[in-house]
């Protein structure tokens, strides 16, 4: 690696502050998107579309999970 494209890398990385601070949002985010998977695949049916398109809608962050538990789970 050329020593411009170091110093452009370490330019851009997050500092040990901020990565402190993402880090719970991020937890929160994955459990949650795990748990949607996991609610998709168990499901007989979810409401307002198809099981596939929720699948793939959960993993969009970071409303995709939420999306979910508002609208596409079904409640039986």
């Amino acid at each position: 690696m050329s020593s411009r494209w170091q110093a452009h890398a370490q330019r851009h990385q997050l500092s040990r502050h901020v990565r402190q601070r993402i880090a719970p949002f991020a937890a929160f985010e994955f459990a949650a998107t795990s748990i949607v998977i996991a609610d998709i695949i168990r499901a007989k049916s979810v409401r307002r579309g198809h099981k596939i398109g929720w699948f793939l809608l959960a993993f969009v962050q970071p409303i995709g999970p939420w999306l979910y538990f508002a609208f596409g789970q079904s409640r039986d």
